[in-house]
């Protein structure tokens, strides 16, 4: 199979923190509760946005494994980022740190995009699935979000999702009616890794092609733990060894180095692949499906929904 390897990955997620301020039941980091947590330096942040800045357009996401909102510095650094040109910025949140402060730090920063992960409007069920979280308050949160943002006439897209679990199927559709016309998206995700291989997802087995495909993460984005050290994709949530030390290398040269080729050398003879997160992921099945999506999307003044 032929497939291009850009010079650089056009989509780059920089993990902030993989501290959490939730305990959430379907979280793959239940996997590894003594992983070791940290904060990625600013200046590290900042470099590795200063060598990207050269190969625009470089969407990214500074965000994964924990929640970005206890980095002390993340308003000034997506805005570093907004600076040197990366876009679009999309963050992800459970917002109960989302003071006013913040909320408007990160509007004025230039956020592109921010997904806040709710999963439902029964406060019982809440407490349930996210576990050491407040609904009350990120309700509050997320509603002074929206209303800040229409005030100052923001560009900002606010998404709130759901991941369908045992705990809120029965309350979906209440959770989809009480924001579809307030967010601009609501997006339903399924339950992945519930087996204790991140990115499994027995259902999606059904979809696509039954026959195993090259996937399109390994050529076309990169994930830098709070350390430096690289992954492959948002389903990468404990690689060992690491794809590269961009801290010490740079993102290129690990772009571009031994690791990587080993990896994508798999994908394009996927009947030889052995990766062990990649092994038992249904992931790559997304790229082959018409709309590339998994799960429900609703936008706001309309609805579609997606098998």
């Amino acid at each position: 199979m032929t497939i291009k390897t850009p010079a650089f990955p056009s989509r780059l997620t920089l993990e902030l923190t993989n501290q959490c301020n939730y305990k959430c039941a379907m979280c793959p980091s239940r996997f590894d509760p003594g992983e070791a947590k940290g904060m990625m330096e600013p200046k590290l942040f900042k470099r590795l946005v200063d060598e990207a800045s050269g190969h625009l357009p470089v969407a990214l996401v500074p965000f994964f494994r924990g929640e970005s909102l206890l980095h002390p510095a993340i308003a000034n650094l997506i805005a570093y980022a907004k600076g040197k040109g990366l876009g679009p910025v999309q963050l992800a949140s459970n917002g109960l740190l989302l003071s006013e402060l913040m909320a408007k730090r990160l509007l004025d920063a230039g956020l592109d995009f921010i997904s806040f992960s709710l999963d439902t409007m029964d406060e019982l069920e809440y407490r349930r699935i996210r576990k050491g979280g407040d609904l009350p308050q990120v309700l509050r949160n997320v509603r002074r979000f929206l209303r800040l943002r229409d005030q100052g006439g923001y560009a900002t897209t606010v998404q709130v999702s759901a991941t369908r679990t045992g705990l809120n199927q029965e309350s979906m559709q209440k959770f989809i009616a009480a924001w579809q016309n307030v967010a601009d998206r609501v997006r339903i995700y399924y339950e992945h890794s519930a087996d204790g291989h991140t990115g499994s997802l027995p259902g999606l087995g059904q979809a696509g092609p039954q026959e195993r495909l090259a996937c399109q993460k390994p050529f076309s984005e990169m994930v830098v733990y709070h350390n430096g050290q690289a992954a492959l994709c948002n389903h990468d949530w404990y690689r060992d060894p690491p794809l590269g030390d961009v801290g010490r290398s740079g993102i290129q040269a690990v772009w571009q180095g031994e690791a990587y080729a080993r990896l994508r050398g798999q994908h394009k003879d996927p009947a030889g692949l052995s990766d062990a997160t990649c092994l038992h992921c249904d992931h790559w099945r997304v790229h082959y499906l018409e709309n590339q999506l998994v799960g429900e999307l609703y936008l706001k003044e309309q609805s579609t929904a997606y098998a």
